[in-house]
């Protein structure tokens, strides 16, 4: 375990000077790490999780001057450089597993509670098929989105995969940086972007501009959801106004949600670079909401992301990497495909050997 850590530690410069080095790098790490895997969520935690293990923790970690205290963990975790500690996470997640999927969903989160002088605001980048985060990148607030997705952008290995962005991404930049790594874009439609809008909105209302329609009925949770999706390849005429890079389909979604006695509907324009029919473009705006569901609850729901009163930007920032690190683990140690993350993390607090269980499935430790 500690030399697997190590190899993803390894470009991460210990912060600390030589006589604060009272407890190894590694062992506060792993130790955070593991204590996270069980569902601990504080410093005082942290140290509580490592007095309580500590017998069985000395056979993968050295304690040379006993276990940490928790203003050491919060010491440390203030003093990493969050930049390195997320370049450890992309070795981690390479180390993981091949990527499949080909859809990588692009969203920000403000994590609440978090910061010194502001909330901190994290634009991810998701992979629903891998259920794995991909990487991310730190900004001041949601207006600037604009300006991380570039750089988050660049972390990513786009070829042959779909970008998805909310309207916040609909930008003539974003979009030609999503070409020029090989990718193509699904993006959202607001009116940010209003003659545009307003051009495709007018001629796809139209029936007879719809080349192909697709329903899709989807009921559960008291709730029955009808999605029909519209599409047109014939962008020639709005491409001599607008010459948006790339662009060869744009799109329509629109939605009725049907809960109880109360009905609410909606209705969204897309732009593509992929020549998508009506029943991918349906799944695709569909499965984007997924890093809502899957990473962004989770991430409130397990690890109480939102009530975690961080105020240092550093270690409320690497304390985020932190929690999406232990996530992609704890999916992955599932035993039944059916398994909650909460039920997993259970057990990892009540037996070490499930613990220890669930990192040798990832660390083959």
């Amino acid at each position: 375990m500690k030399e697997n850590l190590g190899l993803c530690f390894c470009d991460v410069e210990d912060p600390r000077s030589l006589r604060n080095q009272k407890h190894p790098f590694i062992t506060i790490v792993g130790t955070t790490i593991l204590s996270m895997l069980s569902g601990i969520d504080s410093f005082s935690g942290m140290q509580d999780f490592a007095e309580a293990h500590h017998g069985e923790l000395c056979k993968y970690f050295d304690f040379p001057n006993g276990t940490p205290s928790h203003d050491t963990y919060q010491r440390f975790w203030d003093a990493i450089k969050p930049e390195q500690f997320l370049e450890a996470f992309h070795v981690f997640v390479t180390s993981l597993e091949k990527i499949t999927g080909d859809i990588i969903n692009i969203d920000g989160k403000t994590i609440r509670n978090s910061g010194d002088s502001q909330p901190l605001h994290i634009v991810s980048a998701w992979c629903e098929k891998n259920q794995l985060v991909l990487a991310q990148e730190k900004v001041n607030d949601k207006s600037n989105e604009i300006t991380a997705i570039p750089k988050l952008l660049n972390l990513l290995d786009l070829r042959n995969r779909i970008v998805t962005i909310d309207a916040m991404g609909a930008q003539r930049d974003i979009c030609k940086q999503i070409v020029e790594q090989g990718g193509d874009y699904v993006i959202c439609l607001k009116k940010n972007q209003l003659t545009l809008y307003e051009d495709i909105e007018l001629y796809l209302k139209d029936p007879k501009h719809q080349e192909s329609v697709n329903e899709d009925n989807d009921k559960g949770h008291g709730r029955l959801e009808t999605r029909i999706a519209a599409i047109s390849t014939k962008v020639d005429w709005l491409q001599k106004e607008h010459n948006w890079p790339g662009l060869k389909l744009i799109g329509m979604v629109q939605s009725k949600v049907i809960k109880k006695t109360k009905e609410s509907s909606d209705i969204r324009f897309y732009i593509s670079s992929s020549i998508l029919d009506a029943r991918r473009l349906n799944e695709i705006a569909r499965g984007h909401w997924a890093i809502e569901n899957q990473l962004h609850w989770k991430l409130d729901v397990v690890f109480n992301e939102d009530k975690c009163c961080i105020r240092n930007d550093n270690a409320a920032e690497n304390m985020d990497i932190l929690r999406k690190w232990a996530l992609n683990i704890l999916r992955k140690a599932k035993d039944k495909p059916d398994q909650s993350i909460k039920s997993v993390m259970r057990k990892n607090s009540m037996s070490i050997t499930c613990l220890l269980k669930t990192v040798n499935k990832i660390f083959h430790a």
